[in-house]
């Protein structure tokens, strides 16, 4: 959070959620997840970039339509990172972050650099997960070699 939000870094604030969700109880669990979730990030972020080009040619009442279409893609997509969650998470990751890409691009529209920076610091904030995980494994093997202390 003190990187995310010392450097003020443009949508940094998605480091430290990504932190949050890539540590699990142990280092293997939390490797699993970080590259389920980096996979997931890259693949919604290219079919929100992919579907934010379609407003993009759009004027006038067919903008307004194809923007609430969007949004109709983007609550699918919801409902399909929550069903299938527990079977594949990186293709829950994937639709969440698409669906949560479009959503806020639809609201504040920006170019496609935005895009960039949020799966950027997504990414780093798993990497900043992971870095923590490895050195709790560290900390926890170490701690259980020391010898005891007499009685």
């Amino acid at each position: 959070m003190a990187l995310a939000f010392g450097l003020e870094l443009s949508h940094g604030y998605w480091m430290p959620i990504a932190a949050m969700v890539a540590m699990k109880p142990s280092l293997e669990q939390s490797t699993l997840t970080a590259a389920q979730r980096v996979a997931g990030a890259l693949i919604g972020a290219v079919t929100a970039a992919l579907l934010l080009l379609i407003p993009a040619i759009e004027h006038g009442l067919r903008l307004f339509s194809v923007e609430r279409a969007l949004e109709v893609v983007a609550l699918v997509l919801f409902m399909h990172g929550v069903a299938i969650r527990f079977g594949n998470y990186a293709l829950y990751c994937a639709a969440i972050a698409a669906g949560v890409l479009i959503l806020v691009d639809l609201s504040q529209p920006t170019d496609h650099t935005a895009e960039g920076y949020r799966v950027l610091w997504t990414l780093c904030g798993v990497g900043a997960g992971l870095l923590v995980m490895l050195l709790a494994d560290l900390l926890a093997k170490h701690t259980a070699k020391a010898p005891a202390p007499p009685a």
